[in-house]
């Protein structure tokens, strides 16, 4: 029991620092410097060439990365976007599983990609008409802004600003400025090392991953590193943020102070991704792969049911086991319906969701609710057709 606690945490680390965690935080570095820069350019772009259109944006995040949904997100707070636009996005993410069922099943993906473009479009024309009629999208924004606001960082952020002006300038520059350049240089480094592992495996005979310490990679022992790096990072930030407060958007002065928030935010993503994703996969190394395709075969309610509620959890460890799973027992006697497949994809936000719970917290509920809703409604009607056939 001991070896698979410690073993799921060290895959965890990895999958947290390199497998999702450096490509989603050059993604957040990129989206952020871009939107610190352009964004209102890029948002007045799109409401003057009217590119707040449901089926663009379902478009825009079949791209399976992260960054899509996060720059329709950054354009939602920003009120560049309307809430069914932002739904059909939420509606079109396909995370990390698009990779699976494109390897596994380029056919199947093809289908999902048609009904996602279909569904995404006609949901989210509806809601942005329903919020012409009624404009329920400004009661939204304000309610996010309140969830977004610390009152204690605020009330911290006051006192701080009675301190002499040379104590507050050191401080600001070694806490956004030196700090957050190098947790992003940490992740940069992370990213180059994740294509070396790539290319490592396809031209070496002898991948990196098999170089050992106590029969863990060497590579997670590194990440896990990274994790105990990110956490004292972490919980600096944590603690200067409740003694002295934090700078908030509006007193930006310049790029530095912009990706030193940043890195924060990022910081706090990571460690919900480590932890969410040693739960999950602890879970489903103890109760077993065997078991769990016991439970669902031949269930094909039950098992639409499941792949509704996995899109309720934040992170992509449980939607790529609800994947793998679909494509193990594919072919065989308990193989589950494409309907379940179909409901997981349209249901899941994957790691967006932990990040939009920080900025568009109230939004992003409400819309991901009507997102898990839908993909339950539409994998019955699929799941019925199914056993028609």
């Amino acid at each position: 029991m001991l070896d698979t606690i410690f073993s799921t945490a060290f895959e965890a680390a990895y999958s947290a620092i390199f497998e999702v965690g450096a490509i989603m935080a050059i993604l957040m570095l990129v989206f952020g410097i871009l939107d610190y820069k352009k964004g209102d350019q890029l948002r007045d772009f799109i409401i003057r060439r009217k590119l707040d259109r449901p089926f663009l944006m379902t478009l825009l995040a079949l791209i399976p990365v992260d960054g899509t949904l996060l720059f329709q997100y950054s354009t939602y707070r920003k009120k560049g976007l309307r809430p069914g636009s932002l739904l059909a996005g939420m509606i079109g993410i396909g995370e990390e599983s698009t990779y699976l069922i494109i390897s596994y099943n380029p056919l199947a993906w093809l289908m999902i990609a048609g009904f996602k473009l279909i569904i995404g479009t006609v949901m989210g024309s509806s809601v942005n008409k329903i919020d012409d009629r009624k404009n329920f999208s400004e009661n939204w924004h304000a309610k996010d802004h309140i969830i977004s606001e610390d009152s204690k960082a605020i009330e911290a952020d006051e006192n701080f600003h009675e301190l002499p002006d040379k104590f507050r300038h050191k401080f600001h520059h070694m806490r956004y400025h030196m700090l957050g350049k190098w947790f992003w240089i940490m992740f940069l480094v992370a990213f180059v090392i994740q294509i070396v592992l790539k290319v490592s495996a396809i031209v070496l005979s002898k991948p990196i991953e098999s170089w050992q310490a106590m029969n863990i990679p060497l590579i997670s022992w590194l990440a896990m590193s990274g994790i105990v790096v990110v956490f004292l990072y972490r919980l600096m930030s944590k603690l200067m943020t409740k003694e002295f407060g934090k700078i908030f958007e509006h007193e930006f002065e310049d790029a530095g102070d912009a990706v030193g928030d940043l890195a924060e935010i990022c910081s706090g993503v990571i460690l919900t991704i480590f932890s969410l994703t040693f739960l999950i996969n602890l879970v489903i190394g103890i109760v077993g792969n065997e078991r769990l395709s016991q439970l669902l075969s031949g269930r094909g309610l039950l098992a639409v049911a499941a792949a509704a509620l996995i899109g309720l959890i934040p992170g992509t460890g449980a939607s790529l086991a609800f994947t793998t799973l679909y494509f193990s027992l594919a072919g065989s006697g308990g193989a589950l319906p494409f309907a379940a497949l179909l409901t997981c994809s349209l249901a899941l936000v994957g790691d967006s969701l932990i990040i939009g719970n920080k900025q568009i917290g109230y939004s992003q509920k409400r819309l991901h609710l009507i997102t898990v809703i839908t993909a339950f409604v539409i994998g019955l009607i699929a799941l019925l057709i199914e056993l028609n056939i």
